[in-house]
């Protein structure tokens, strides 16, 4: 039985290599993601890939068969087309870097039979008056789509497709021989002239809401605004000064413009646990005038102390980067990056929202498809469906959170669901499967797993809901679904938000960096009296929620799991959770209001965490003879407190098994480039915790 030991080796390289009171971790390679085998066609090239982490720069050699591939240097590796030859071909990749080196274990390549024929092709270069055949291309995906039957292949050319696709049931489209295809959301916008100093306009019809975006190549601008700044996580907040409530913001910092009109985004109040937006109704020195939703106080409305920023009028527009739309008269505003005349750029507006629109279909695939500024959407009645290798940027994007009409003052918090359910990648309906697929950039969620019986399986997932609201990495919202071998990091709020609870297995996943925009929450979040039946949280890693800033609220759950306000029966085991800030794992039972909190089994997790916030919590659970917290190796104390009842809590200690299951060979996350992070510490000999992650931890 592992007990989450340092081997002898591994404690004196640490000790060579400088953990002690300085730290300074340097790590041999692991490879937390092994290359898996691969099936393809005769005539069809394959691509295999490997995650792994360590210091410094690594280094990649693959092998075929156990002879060194020329050239083949990369975390991934794609073939020359394959014959029937290549079958049941070896492959396997060698990671090192200067303080060692480790190889993979083996991925077996299948080549099966011929190339189908009931294929069609698409290429920009094409005609949709073609026939469809590899030198007759059609011109557009969704005629293709459209014209094939169930069965068939839509083989895509490399290229920009912009377009959204609505297919026939039971089709394939797919890039050809893995060439680059893109499916753009964006259009070019053109026609650049100069306003004034060193902003140009440009008419463009775009939306007249808060979902238009613009992009100079592959980055995204930043909607003209105050304080200036555009990362979307670690914001330049302006910083509400004595004198701010509910109706007003002072800061003696505000720019003399007049800021009426603008719309302002807060992340404020007495418990923070989400952004809220307003507009600004009137204008002064150093002070302006807000309306907001006065039912969210004063938990997230503004406070001295709170942050914000303005956005959404010209007078902001005094940076480069920063733009402006006027949807009256259709009209953009730029400073281009330099200065420089925007005409001489790739600019362009976003103008889809959809790259795939499902809704209705069942077994459809899309595998080795790129999307851009758009996303990919199905409905309750999609079945069957599979996203493979899909690569995804910038999916969803919105600036503001308004209330729900039967939550007028804001009191039910409606505006923290804002674009929940309908952001990022929507897996609805029953039985679809999303694989193999990075998704990144965000306002609203990574994933919404909205349906029951869906697969999201070896994703990466990460820069999710900017925005601040309660969507998250996946937002979980149907049953019977299955959530594996996912790395999500880098989020607003959750990186995993359980609003539905029947049997859900959410397990050998890698979550982290999440609550980057929020408080009082967790990478994995479950609340409010819900009442589980079947849901196991097991074999993940959790960890690194940390606040980025201090300030109202920063003292509440920054944990790893968090059962909040009553929730029950949920089963967490076999985790490795450490370096959450606030609890690594916490159940909240909220009192009497919320009778039904009991249950929760929390036991075998290991917590290789000795910081004094670093424990598991249990709180305020009207009901806890029937919440068990035991087996968990800890190495600081379960704390057990406002219970009006005893909690089961045994055997919780160094010495305790904690997750035996999770050894290193146990991996966790995706498995080809990006998906790696640090491991943990471990406990050594005597209960003592590294002070450096284990780097041996491995798929």
């Amino acid at each position: 039985m592992r007990q989450w030991l340092l081997p002898l080796a591994l404690v004196a390289l640490l000790q060579i290599t400088g953990c002690g009171v300085t730290i300074s971790c340097l790590l041999a390679p692991s490879i937390t993601g092994q290359p898996t085998n691969q099936v393809v066609a005769v005539g069809q090239p394959a691509m295999f890939a490997v995650a792994a982490s360590g210091s410094g720069t690594l280094g990649y050699q693959w092998l075929k068969n156990g002879v060194a591939i020329s050239g083949a240097t990369a975390a991934s590796y794609v073939t020359p087309v394959t014959s029937s030859q290549d079958s049941g071909s070896s492959f396997s990749v060698t990671v090192s870097n200067s303080l060692g080196r480790l190889t993979s274990s083996p991925a077996t390549l299948t080549v099966s039979g011929s190339q189908p024929g009931n294929l069609r092709f698409v290429a920009p270069n094409g005609s949709d008056a073609n026939t469809g055949s590899i030198s007759q291309p059609f011109q557009t995906i969704q005629h293709c789509a459209t014209v094939v039957a169930e069965g068939w292949t839509c083989e895509v050319r490399a290229g920009t497709y912009r377009e959204t696709v609505t297919p026939n049931s039971g089709i394939t489209i797919a890039a050809y021989n893995l060439e680059a295809v893109v499916v753009d959301g964006t259009d070019p916008i053109t026609g650049w002239t100069l306003d004034h100093d060193s902003v140009y306009r440009a008419s463009a019809t775009l939306n007249p809401d808060d979902t238009n975006q613009i992009f100079v190549g592959s980055e995204m601008m930043t909607e003209a605004r105050w304080p200036n700044g555009d990362d979307l996580f670690h914001v330049n907040w302006a910083l509400a000064k004595s004198g701010t409530d509910s109706g007003h913001i002072v800061d003696s910092k505000l720019p003399s413009v007049n800021w009426t009109g603008a719309k302002v985004h807060l992340w404020s109040g007495t418990d923070p646990f989400g952004n809220e937006t307003g507009t600004v109704t009137a204008s002064s020195a150093g002070q302006i005038a807000i309306n907001i939703q006065a039912g969210t106080c004063p938990s997230i409305c503004p406070v001295a102390g709170g942050y914000y920023y303005i956005f959404g009028i010209l007078g902001a527009l005094d940076v480069e980067r920063e733009w402006f739309y006027d949807p009256t008269s259709t009209t953009v505003y730029f400073m281009a990056p330099g200065k420089v005349d925007p005409s001489t750029l790739d600019v362009r507006g976003k103008r889809r929202e959809y790259a795939f629109d499902l809704s209705g279909r069942t077994g459809v695939t899309i595998r080795n498809i790129a999307i851009f500024g758009s996303t990919i959407a199905t409905d309750q009645s999609s079945s069957n469906n599979v996203l493979d290798g899909i690569s995804a940027q910038y999916v969803s994007h919105f600036t503001t959170l308004p209330t729900a009409p039967s939550d007028p003052d804001g009191s039910g918090f409606t505006i923290l669901q804002v674009h929940v359910h309908d952001t990022g990648i929507i897996l609805n309906g029953t039985g679809n499967i999303l694989e193999n697929s990075a998704i990144a950039y965000s306002a609203g969620a990574g994933v919404a797993l909205e349906g029951n019986g869906n697969t999201v399986r070896n994703n990466l997932i990460y820069d999710i809901d900017y925005i601040g609201d309660y969507a998250s990495g996946i937002d979980l919202d149907g049953d019977d679904n299955t959530i594996q071998y996912n790395t999500v990091h880098d989020i607003g709020r959750q990186g995993l938000y359980v609003n539905a609870v029947a049997n859900q297995d959410v397990s050998y996943n890698n979550f982290f960096n999440a609550m980057m925009l929020s408080r009082d929450g967790a990478e994995i979040y479950a609340c409010c009296n819900q009442a589980a039946s079947g849901t196991r949280f097991h074999h993940n890693w959790l960890h690194d929620t940390q606040s980025l800033v201090s300030g109202p609220g920063d003292n509440l759950s920054l944990a790893g799991v968090y059962i909040d306000n009553g929730s029950s029966n949920f089963n967490i085991d076999q985790n490795v959770l450490w370096k959450n800030q606030a609890f690594n794992a916490f159940i909240n039972g909220a009192g009497n209001g919320f009778p039904n909190s009991y249950s929760n089994d929390i036991h075998n997790n290991t917590v290789p965490d000795k910081s004094s916030n670093g424990r598991i919590r249990v709180s305020y659970v009207f009901n806890c003879t029937a919440t068990q917290i035991s087996d968990n190796r800890v190495a600081v104390p379960v704390e057990d407190s406002n219970n009006p009842s005893a909690c089961v809590i045994t055997n919780n200690s160094s010495n305790a098994p904690g997750a035996t299951e999770m050894s290193t060979s146990t991996g966790v996350g995706c498995n080809f480039g990006g998906c790696s992070s640090e491991g943990p510490p471990a406990f050594q000999s005597g209960g003592s915790v590294s002070s450096c992650p284990v780097s041996v931890f491995a798929k």
